[in-house]
């Protein structure tokens, strides 16, 4: 990392095992640390998707890291799921990592099958202490592949050699650092075109469904907040919450 990047953290810390990174980030806040800082793991015992799925975590090298980040009262983190997504797409490519695609609104995706999450928390306290959480499959035994209830892919079976683990952690951090400052300032707008290169989803049909309903509806990219825009029974609709499950129709 540099030493830019290295001066915008306050602490930089590496966890043989936790329950989850993120509960781990929301910890050391209430312990009072409230400056940007960065937590790795080994192992999660209990990781945490997205809808309250578990992230299966086992200590076999992989990457899981939460930035905790203090936005300001007048810059609500609405979307920036997305902007995350863009950055852990182009760092992968910058390490020679392609074929990679955005499933909106966090999930990265090579060849159709699942590489890696975003899981991001906030939490309104006079302005939003928000936790960003990466998981980035190296490895995955046979047996774990098995028992995830999706199609799911690691860096091993994609690549012809690994990056180096380190590197890509210490890279994707300054990287994250520099998305959220962009964020700060001008929202989305610097990360739009690229989503819309990497999307998954546009122009094709897909099943949106929570807890109460399921319909059908082609996706249309996302508009200037990160919503998902879908067309339904004619209509151009927007969907911005993330309990909804969005899948490709078959």
């Amino acid at each position: 990392m540099s030493a830019s990047a290295r001066q915008t953290l306050c602490r930089i810390e590496t966890l043989a095992s936790v329950n989850s990174t993120n509960d781990h980030a929301w910890q050391l806040l209430t312990d009072g640390n409230k400056s940007p800082f960065v937590c790795l793991a080994e192992q999660q015992t209990s990781g945490r998707g997205r809808r309250g799925k578990q992230w299966q975590s086992p200590a076999m090298g992989n990457l899981y890291l939460s930035l905790f980040w203090p936005f300001a009262a007048n810059c609500p983190p609405r979307g920036l799921s997305i902007a995350i997504g863009v950055t852990l797409v182009e760092t992968l490519n910058a390490f020679g990592i392609n074929n990679l695609q955005l499933k909106w609104p966090n999930d990265v995706l090579c060849k159709g099958h699942k590489l890696a999450g975003i899981l991001i928390e906030s939490r309104y306290n006079g302005g939003y202490n928000t936790v960003i959480g990466v998981g980035l499959n190296f490895r995955l035994s046979p047996d774990l592949q098995q028992i995830v209830d999706q199609p799911v892919t690691s860096l091993e079976q994609q690549c012809s050699q690994l990056p180096c683990r380190n590197q890509l952690a210490g890279q994707l951090i300054e990287n994250l650092i520099e998305a959220v400052e962009k964020f700060q300032c001008n929202g989305l707008n610097d990360f739009l075109q690229s989503w819309h290169s990497m999307d998954l989803l546009f122009g094709h049909p897909v099943e949106i469904s929570n807890d109460a309903e399921t319909f059908s509806a082609i996706a249309q990219g996302i508009n200037a907040n990160g919503e998902l825009q879908y067309l339904y029974k004619g209509q151009l609709m927007s969907l911005s919450s993330s309990h909804y499950s969005i899948r490709l129709s078959l």
